[in-house]
């Protein structure tokens, strides 16, 4: 729900009495599944200058001024008419109403503008529609267009609600210097609705964030009475017992709301109504409710459809506008009983990119403070480490290093992937919540045909809805190469203090750990094994078979089994949980392992007076662990003697040693193992 800020603009304030006019407000940020770089239909390219579009059809039916349209024409200066009969792109924006001007339009940003090519994003003008029938969303988007200067850029776009009503946001941009109209005018240029600070408007400075986004809800004063439940408050998975149904509550229309009737009924059984009395301004006056008798679910697994909807406005008036009346919101009920999750950190990452390595250092510095409760993941692009993994169209990852925990957005996030400042902070709220399952793995490894086959199990302890899938990765440690594919871009190496500091741009034969090398059952994982509807004590197992490369070193492999939510849209998309296990562990599949090693920790990491190594050895062995710099060069040897069987620990005092990043080296029985660390 957008927080409304105030009533905006100086040219309209005086026509909202007359009720014929637009209203509008301001509201920061936009939510999914609305994305300003959402894929599209181009409908005026490179080099489009002072050109109108085609004319571009409405999936529905729209009402603008009291009269329906069903096409427009797009300008590339910032506005869609009405008028398809027009051939003339007005790059001279003026202050509206004008009988002059393009008419019978919404000005997004009316300026002077061009979609021309240049070193970033490709300008164009793009369309696409989101939602489903009767509450449709058209979008008309200006994707990074250039201003009259030829420097900078700015993101616009008009929303087309069949619902009814517009609105136009500023999404992203760093261009200075304009000065343009936003607003809306009718036909004839008698009337309009002008955002304060037009005809001489700059484009405001914001970020790629939606949460930032400036957006100008436009509410056609022909209604008198329309009262929008917008949100509530309870969705998906709820725990047994009793809830209050509560939410907000929207005036579109014109009146000002003093009193209304609130329902809602579960499951379109008895309906629980209540008589409220308040005072909701016109034109976006919000009002947040608390029904007075609670929903109440008291049986575990129950499906439970929950709908909410207002009448009786101020005593007996009907909604004018029926389609946003009614919320309803799909739940299901559970006993609060969660398992022990485990949290899934994916970076997106490439050898090319020169911020990347302060991402590697963040993921390190997250497994090393939580070891038993993060694994990590790097998808790799544009390097020689790339592989169509599925995962960054999935979810359109677009930036790097960018990340993903546990595939979840978080607040203040349009969507999963999100800067590498925020993953420490979202991986500890991740650990320790709830989750009603566990995941365990079991495999099998071939050392003469190098087929792994890997079971991944989902134990339910709690009732569970959705679609559920079950999916598997493998990654390795250790991954070294010569070239631009291997070495590694690195801006931090004159950051003073930094890790990465000093050790060169690019660093010649940099380690990649957590590569990402396959994912079996593609990005999302099966679908089918697993019902919609899950009860406690359910499990469900998932088979995938996967023949190792013979350039990938099987001593350095690790399995990954995931259990998630495969919902179509942002939001719906999170873990459940996830399991990890070395491919030299010996599960239960009937297979010996091929290594005595088991896994190694190294830790503090970074390190600064010592680092600790953790190994585990499947029998008595001699080890021969040591100490090399990025280049190869041994610093030192820790120790070359027989260990028992076990877990093992040896540590290495690190306070002679440079600051930047080396190599702990193990060698068993002639097969080594290597864990990367940094000295800080």
């Amino acid at each position: 729900m957008k927080q409304i800020l105030m009533l905006v603009g100086a040219v309209f304030s005086s026509l909202l009495l007359s009720a014929q006019n637009y209203g509008v407000i301001n509201s920061a940020g936009t939510q999914a599944p609305y994305e300003y770089n959402s894929a599209g239909t181009a409908i005026l390219s490179v080099p489009s200058a002072d050109v109108l579009s085609s004319a571009q059809t409405i999936p529905f039916t729209f009402e603008y001024y009291g009269q329906s349209v069903f096409s427009y024409k797009a300008s590339d200066n910032g506005y869609i008419t009405f008028n398809t009969a027009s051939t003339t792109s007005e790059p001279t924006n003026t202050s509206i109403p004008s009988a002059g001007g393009p008419n019978n339009a919404i000005y997004a940003f009316w300026d002077d503008l061009e979609v021309a090519s240049g070193s970033g994003s490709v300008d164009e003008v793009r369309t696409f529609t989101y939602g489903t029938a009767p509450n449709r969303v058209h979008v008309i988007q200006w994707f990074s267009v250039t201003p009259p200067s030829g420097s900078g850029f700015l993101y616009a776009a008009i929303r087309l609600y069949e619902c009814g009503d517009f609105d136009i946001v500023h999404n992203y941009g760093n261009a200075t210097g304009l000065s343009a109209t936003v607003g809306c005018e009718n036909s004839s240029g008698t009337l309009a609705t002008q955002i304060g600070g037009s005809p001489s408007m700059d484009y405001p400075s914001l970020g790629a964030a939606a949460d930032d986004d400036e957006v100008y809800t436009f509410m056609w004063g022909g209604i008198d009475y329309d009262l929008s439940v917008e949100s509530l408050d309870l969705s998906g998975m709820v725990t047994v017992g009793l809830h209050n149904v509560t939410g907000t509550i929207v005036n579109y229309g014109a009146t000002p709301i003093t009193q209304f009737d609130l329902n809602y009924t579960s499951n379109g059984g008895a309906n629980n109504t209540m008589t409220v009395m308040a005072n909701i301004p016109a034109f976006g006056g919000e009002y947040n409710f608390s029904h007075s008798t609670p929903l109440d679910l008291s049986i575990g697994g129950q499906a439970v459809e929950l709908c909410v909807w207002a009448d009786n406005l101020n005593g007996g008036n009907t909604d004018q506008r029926m389609c946003n009346d009614q919320i309803c919101s799909d739940l299901y009920s559970n006993l609060g009983i969660s398992g022990t999750r485990t949290v899934l950190l994916e970076e997106f990452t490439g050898a090319w990119c020169g911020w990347c390595p302060d991402g590697a250092v963040i993921m390190d510095g997250i497994y090393a403070a939580n070891p038993n409760d993060v694994v990590l993941v790097s998808i790799h692009d544009g390097d020689d480490m790339e592989f169509a993994e599925g995962i960054r169209s999935e979810f359109g990852v677009s930036a790097y290093p960018n990340g993903m925990v546990d595939r979840k957005v978080f607040a203040g996030e349009p969507d999963e992937p999100h800067s590498r400042s925020a993953w420490s902070s979202n991986v500890l709220n991740q650990i320790g919540s709830y989750t009603p399952a566990d995941v365990s793995i079991l495999h099998s490894y071939d050392p003469a045909t190098r087929e792994i086959i890997i079971e991944v199990t989902g134990n339910y302890v709690d009732y569970a809805s959705g679609d559920m899938r079950l999916g598997a990765m493998i990654i390795e440690d250790g991954v070294t190469g010569t070239g631009s594919g291997y070495d590694q871009v690195n801006y931090l190496n004159t950051t003073a203090g930094h890790p990465f500091e000093g050790v060169g741009d690019p660093i010649i034969g940099y380690v990649h750990n957590h590569v990402l090398r396959a994912v079996p059952g593609g990005a999302m994982g099966v679908a089918g094994t697993i019902p919609s509807l899950v009860s406690p004590s359910d499990s469900y197992t998932e088979t995938f078979t996967y023949t190792l490369p013979a350039s990938y070193n099987e001593e350095n492999i690790k399995l990954i089994g995931f259990l998630d939510y495969a919902g179509p849209g942002i939001g719906e998309r999170e873990m459940i949980n996830v399991a990890q296990m070395d491919l030299a562990y010996q599960g239960n599949l009937g297979l010996t392992e091929f290594n005595q090693l088991n896994s190694i920790r190294v830790y503090p990491n970074p390190a600064s007076e010592v680092v600790n190594i953790e190994f585990m050895l499947n029998e008595t062995e001699n080890a021969k662990i040591a100490i090399y710099d990025m280049y190869g060069k041994m610093i030192g040897t820790v120790s070359n003697q027989v260990f028992n069987s076990g877990l093992q620990r040896v540590s290495y005092n690190t306070e002679n040693l440079a600051n930047g990043v080396y190599i702990v080296e193990i060698t068993i029985s002639g097969e080594k193992q290597t864990m990367r660390f940094m000295v800080k």
